[in-house]
């Protein structure tokens, strides 16, 4: 397993719901510029250490684990980082065999060092000749490549130790992230931070208490914690913002208030310098426009000319970063003239258009809900904002939408986009709004098969798979890049993840790209001993779509809220024409299961045609109601027992037996 060692970048509010997570880029150790690799003596205490500290299950620790950030030099920020890690066991020694330390274009890995210390005291060290850079993940544009090595002579009861260094151009303390939680627990953590000369840097501290930095050597200044429990991941967790230790570092600037006028102020200038509604933006809202019954039809034309017409350069397969990086696109009009830009030159373009059409049209700055819940008081800093889409007022309210983002339906956000507060900046100057979030119908999977069981137990038809909204919105993001073989094969791959013995032929992916219609799947399907014979019967499972699923919560315990990132439904329609000779024996449904507020609720009938001998299967499924999705720690055995039952219900099994002759 690959220990994989970066930041969470925001490569752009287009691919918002595909964030990289994995740990921070601020995370292991090494010293910097062209300084010598120097190691720390190994105490006798660590070399003999058999057990863990921190937590008694570990299966590896953190001893130390120290980060130096320094911004003294301007317009170049470093970092340094030095860890050493105790190995206990074979889970952890798998863990840590192999590193990865991933960068993104403006950033230098440097000195890159590794060594394991045996309990005898020896020691072996990684060659230089062993580090190789890779490509190890892209976000639409944007290449995520790693310094990538084994570790060597790497076994249970050894000290691991890395070194490495990195340099960002163009970049300050200000804005960074230290994290004080990671995956391992950790005797000790430290940060030391020197901040530029000319500034003062103020530190937030985020789910753990105020934490001081102290002044130390060279003008660093310091802070460490002790025994820190590793950070684990659960099902449907909040964002790691929400949960992980960490502190946000930003030079003290005007107050809150004035900071968010500043903000405002600013955006109202690039309105009126980028969207301006030029003669030719009027002419083609004019055109568009031409005719529509309502304000809703003006909106949703400009909408579509906007999404279909212009080419957005950020999902342009034929283009290279440097091209779209040197792509001279003046503003809204220019756009318009050569039909194509950028996210940020489509939005505005349609809000130059909206404008010209006469609707009061504001920009959106939101948070991004896959990172944190922002409010402008629990994170009074702009950058956790960005341009997320066009606010325009249709009637008495406000619509949102995000016409530069391919696959993207009128009238949607992405659900990362939704239920978060956002500034609506306008000409007026601006006020704050929670953009709503779109209900568990809007967000729809229907799934349908026709199917026929054999006498052995096969079952085979036809299946089509209908998904719509978020669910659909997400598998056109994640798959836009790929060749229609690879999507088929990411659709039986999913497929095959439940249902490991499926046979799949005949498939087809209709509407990829037509986000006004559902994405659709159908295919043919065949499971060899998908029934369980038992003598003269067979057990059979109706719910086939839910057949080979898991618990979604299967611990006893659990340490954070529950969240779910958009509300959603299902609705299943199975046939299933029995073998000849069987007949049911005894089809009781599954009672309803639903919560008292009617959060989640889970429909099954089941009925058979005799004169076919067809077994029908209904299911109608929803959760999320009311916009319901994050649940405190304490509704977690309530809420695991809701899907303990919607589980029993979705797998339950029937008998059908042949006919007394």
């Amino acid at each position: 397993m690959n220990l994989l060692i970066f930041s969470r970048q925001n490569a752009s509010h287009l691919l918002a719901g595909i964030a990289l997570i994995v740990l921070t880029m601020n995370t292991v150790f090494a010293l910097g510029g062209d300084d010598p690799i120097v190691w720390r003596p190994v105490t006798p205490e660590e070399l003999l250490m058999k057990t863990p500290k921190v937590d008694p299950d570990a299966d590896a620790e953190a001893i130390f684990w120290e980060v130096r950030l320094d911004d003294k030099k301007s317009n170049k920020l470093s970092y340094n980082h030095y860890v050493r890690v105790k190995i206990f066991t074979e889970r952890g020694r798998e863990r840590f065999s192999k590193m990865d330390i991933p960068f993104m274009k403006g950033k230098k890995v440097e000195n890159v060092a590794a060594r394991v210390i045996r309990p005898d005291g020896s020691v072996v060290e990684l060659k230089p000749g062993d580090i190789f850079e890779r490509e190890i993940a892209k976000a639409g544009k944007q290449r995520v490549m790693a310094k990538s090595f084994a570790v060597p002579g790497i076994e249970p009861g050894v000290i691991v130790e890395y070194q490495y260094s990195e340099t960002i151009k163009g970049d300050s303390a200000s804005g960074e992230r230290l994290i004080f939680q990671r995956d391992i627990p950790m005797q000790r953590v430290s940060y030391y931070v020197r901040p530029n000369s000319n500034a003062s840097l103020t530190f937030n501290s985020y789910n753990m208490e105020e934490t001081r930095f102290l002044e130390d050597q060279n003008g660093f200044r310091v802070a460490t914690m002790t025994n820190v429990p590793a950070f684990k991941e659960e099902p449907y967790m909040p964002p790691d913002d929400e949960v992980r230790k960490w502190v946000y570092l930003s030079y003290r600037g005007i107050a809150s208030l004035l900071q968010w006028n500043f903000v405002s102020m600013n955006w109202q200038n690039y309105l009126a310098k980028y969207a301006k509604p030029t003669k030719s933006v009027k002419a083609k809202a004019a055109e568009l426009t031409a005719g529509a019954n309502s304000d809703e039809e003006k909106v949703r034309r400009i909408y579509d000319f906007v999404q279909k017409n212009m080419r957005n350069v950020a999902f342009d397969k034929s283009l290279t970063e440097d091209q779209i990086e040197n792509m001279d696109v003046k503003d809204a009009d220019d756009a318009l003239k050569r039909g194509m830009g950028n996210s940020f030159h489509l939005d505005l373009l349609f809000a130059s258009l909206t404008k010209a059409a006469g609707f009061e049209t504001n920009v959106i700055l939101a948070g991004d809900r896959s990172d944190n819940f922002f409010s402008p008081e629990k994170y009074p800093f702009a950058n956790f904002v960005q341009m997320s889409g066009i606010a325009v007022k249709i009637g008495a309210d406000w619509k949102y939408f995000d016409p530069c983002a391919p696959y993207m339906p009128f009238g949607l956000l992405p659900w990362n986009r939704e239920d978060v507060r956002a500034m609506l900046i306008g000409d007026g100057g601006h006020i704050w709004r929670t953009v709503p979030s779109a209900d568990q119908t809007k967000s729809p999977a229907r799934r349908t098969g026709k199917l026929t069981l054999s006498a052995d137990g096969t079952l085979d038809g036809d299946v089509k798979l209908e998904y719509d909204g978020h669910q659909a919105i997400a598998r056109r993001h994640d798959q836009f890049k790929d060749s229609p073989t690879k999507r088929e094969e990411n659709i039986k791959d999913e497929i095959k993840k439940k249902i490991s013995t499926a046979e799949i032929s005949a498939l087809t992916i209709d509407n990829f790209e037509d986000s006004t219609k559902p994405l659709v799947y159908t295919l043919k399907i065949r499971v060899p001993n998908y029934a369980q014979k038992a003598g003269k019967r067979m057990i059979l499972q109706p719910g086939f779509f839910e057949y080979g699923s898991s618990p979604v919560f299967s611990s006893a315990t659990r340490t954070y809220n529950m969240y779910f990132p958009y509300p959603w439904s299902e609705e299943d329609n199975i046939e299933i024409r029995l073998p000849e000779g069987y007949e049911l024996d005894g089809a009781d449904s599954p009672a309803e299961v639903k919560d008292t507020g009617k959060i989640g609720v889970d429909k099954i009938g089941i009925s058979i045609e005799r004169a076919t001998n067809t077994l029908r299967y209904y299911r109608s499924f929803c959760f999320g109601g009311g916009g319901k999705i994050l649940f405190p720690v304490a509704a977690y055995l309530p809420l695991k027992s809701l899907f303990d039952s919607f589980h029993k219900a979705d797998t339950h099994a029937i008998t059908i037996k042949q006919k007394a002759q």
